[in-house]
C-alpha cells in the first residue's frame, strides 16, 4: 500500500472524527439560545468518547500526513515540478519564457517561490498571489488570469477617443480653463479614474485593463488621429509611474499623457 492510500485511508477516518466532534460541539455551544437539553445531553455523552479517540486518530494520520507534506516539497524544488508546470501551462494556451521559477507571459511575469510557498503573478506594479501550487491548478490559475486581459477586444481608436474626452475634463480640472490647454501635461491615473467613474465601471474595467490597453496602443504605434497626437510621459518620481508590460516582456515606466493639436486641424 502506498503513502497516497495510507493517508486517504487516515485522513478519511480523521475526518469522521472531526465532523462528529463538531456536530456534537454545535449542540452544546447552542444550548444556551435554543435550551434544548436533550440534543445537549445527548451530546455530552458522545463526546466523551470521541474526544477520548480523536488523539490516537490525530496521531496516526499526523505522522502520514508529515511524509505527504515531505514529498510535496521535495518535487516542487525537482526538475519534473518545472516540466509539469510549463507542460500545463502550454496545454491552456498560456505562452511562456523564461525557466524555473520566472516566466514571463506579457504582459504578466510568474514567479513560483519554494521558500515562501506560494506563486506571484505580476503585472506591473499589481500583483496576485496563490499557495496552490499543483501544476495542474496553478495553470488553471494563471490561464484564468491571463485570458481575461489579453483575449479582450482591442481598438486603438476607440480607446485614443475615450483618453481624449477623459483628458479634456481632467485638462481643464487641472489647470481651471473652460477649454483645454493641449501640450500640457495629465496624470494617466487621473484619466482612469474619469474613466471608470460610473458605478460598477472599475469592476468591468478594472486598472490592470487600462494598463495593458496602454501597452497595446504603444505596440500599435497608433499614438495620433486626424486632429491630435498623443504622447506618454516619463515620471520624474518612479514611484509614482505606471509600470507598462509591452508584447517583448518590456517594462516601460510612465504616468502622464499630454495631448497636442495638430497644426491646422481646427
Amino acid at each position: 500500500m502506498d503513502n497516497g492510500t495510507v493517508v486517504i485511508e487516515k485522513t478519511a477516518t480523521l475526518n469522521t472524527s472531526i465532523t462528529a466532534l463538531s456536530k456534537n460541539w454545535h449542540a452544546l455551544r447552542d444550548v444556551g439560545k435554543t435550551w434544548n437539553l436533550k440534543a445537549a445531553s445527548q451530546a455530552m455523552e458522545k463526546l466523551n468518547p470521541l474526544s477520548s479517540d480523536f488523539d490516537g486518530i490525530w496521531q496516526a494520520a499526523r505522522e502520514e500526513l508529515a511524509t505527504q507534506l515531505d514529498a510535496i516539497r521535495d518535487e516542487l524544488v525537482s526538475p519534473a515540478y518545472a516540466t509539469v508546470l510549463e507542460k500545463a501551462l502550454k496545454a491552456l494556451g498560456v505562452p511562456i519564457t523564461g525557466s524555473f521559477p520566472s516566466y514571463m507571459l506579457p504582459p504578466f511575469k510568474l514567479t513560483v517561490s519554494t521558500d515562501t510557498l506560494e506563486a506571484r503573478l505580476s503585472m506591473g506594479r499589481k500583483n496576485e498571489r496563490t499557495s496552490e501550487l499543483a501544476p495542474e491548478k496553478l495553470a488553471q490559475w494563471v490561464a484564468i488570469r491571463y485570458k481575461k486581459v489579453t483575449q479582450r477586444r482591442f481598438n486603438s481608436q476607440a480607446f485614443l477617443k475615450d483618453l481624449l474626452e477623459a483628458y479634456h475634463i481632467a485638462n481643464r480640472l487641472n489647470f481651471r480653463e473652460a477649454s483645454p490647454k493641449f501640450g500640457l501635461a495629465v496624470p494617466l491615473m487621473e484619466l482612469y479614474d474619469i474613466l471608470t467613474l460610473r458605478t460598477g465601471a472599475r469592476q468591468e474595467y478594472p486598472s490592470q485593463f487600462f494598463i495593458f490597453d496602454l501597452g497595446l496602443l504603444m505596440e500599435s504605434g497608433a499614438m495620433e488621429t486626424d486632429r491630435y497626437r498623443f504622447e506618454l510621459g516619463t515620471a520624474k518620481e518612479q514611484k509614482r509611474a505606471i509600470v507598462v508590460v509591452d508584447g517583448k516582456g518590456n517594462d516601460h515606466r510612465v504616468s502622464s499623457l499630454t495631448v497636442h493639436e495638430k497644426e491646422g486641424a481646427r
